[in-house]
């Protein structure tokens, strides 16, 4: 995508457009380039049909949700994680234009630096990525797009960032295995297939990074990384979707497949629902709760309670 230069008076998509340009600038080997913020394989006709005003109307029966309704749900995650790795590899916030021009962040952690440049490379892709979810979705989603809910970022930090972000991006994947299966439409499906492809992509690269670093989630059983029955992660890989730091995907191994989610089979990935989803991002599992840890007003949109 050709680079625009600001005018006197940019427009929305301009100021957005010359923020990720500064942001690419950091990347060292600048080979995410091409991406732009409208998206890489899931951009053009087609995407995430159905979801403008019209598409409020469109029910998912069995759940009794609209399609909209769940895409606000994937936008309001992706908020969440184009805001903080905006922060950890710019130091500044994502443009009000990819916002709505709402949603205070409190607690944002400061840019990193000195960082080794595999890492930095890394964190400069997937904050290109997560950017170019948010604008996909919210161009997708028009006058229906929720506005980025009120963040609270203070849980991360210099030294715990590669962890974290490992949690965040399964916790993501996660929620996409879920929520694809309350779209009718098959574009959607499609698109939101792709989007969980690039997700589990962050995912499978944190996760070889915490293991290289030492990077283990705090408090949990030694192996912390693998889901295999007999190993030292058994009681979390039985966990499944249901915790924070449960298996990211069902492994066989010599008693059996460890699924703990019935349609789950071995080599798959584990689906989270949406009160699951909440339950991780908020901190807590009570059912009602609509608020806390990383969005301390909770969710925009519909789909907001545990």
């Amino acid at each position: 995508m050709a680079h625009e230069e600001l005018t006197a008076t940019p427009t929305a998509e301009q100021k957005a457009n010359h923020h990720i340009n500064i942001a690419r600038s950091l990347n060292r080997r600048n080979f995410m380039a091409g991406i732009g913020i409208t998206g890489a394989a899931i951009a053009g006709a087609g995407l995430l049909t159905g979801c403008g005003d019209d598409a409020a109307t469109t029910v998912v029966k069995a759940a009794g949700v609209s399609e909209t309704d769940v895409l606000n749900f994937a936008l309001n995650l992706e908020y969440f994680e184009a805001t903080l790795y905006s922060y950890l590899v710019t130091g500044a916030d994502i443009p009000s234009a990819s916002t709505g021009g709402t949603g205070t962040v409190t607690g944002a952690p400061a840019k990193l630096v000195g960082l080794p440049p595999l890492i930095a490379d890394l964190l400069a892709e997937v904050y290109f990525d997560e950017i170019s979810h948010v604008n996909d979705l919210r161009s997708a989603l028009s006058s229906a797009a929720v506005t980025r809910p009120n963040l609270n970022l203070s849980a991360i930090t210099a030294t715990n960032y590669l962890s974290l972000a490992r949690l965040i991006e399964d916790v993501g994947v996660t929620a996409y295995a879920g929520a694809v299966t309350l779209l009718p439409t098959a574009a959607n499906i499609q698109a939101a297939a792709q989007i969980l492809a690039v997700e589990a992509f962050h995912a499978g690269a944190f996760r070889l990074l915490a293991i290289q670093n030492a990077a283990a989630y705090s408090g949990t059983t030694p192996d912390n990384y693998d889901v295999k029955p007999a190993d030292a992660g058994a009681t979390l890989a039985a966990a499944g979707p249901t915790t924070a730091n449960g298996g990211f995907f069902a492994t066989a191994g010599a008693s059996g497949a460890t699924t703990a989610q019935t349609g789950t089979n071995p080599g798959f990935a584990y689906q989270r629902s949406t009160s699951q989803v909440l339950a991780i991002v908020y901190g807590s599992a009570t059912a009602g709760t609509a608020s806390g840890g990383f969005f301390p007003a909770g969710l925009n949109g519909n789909i907001k309670t545990v």
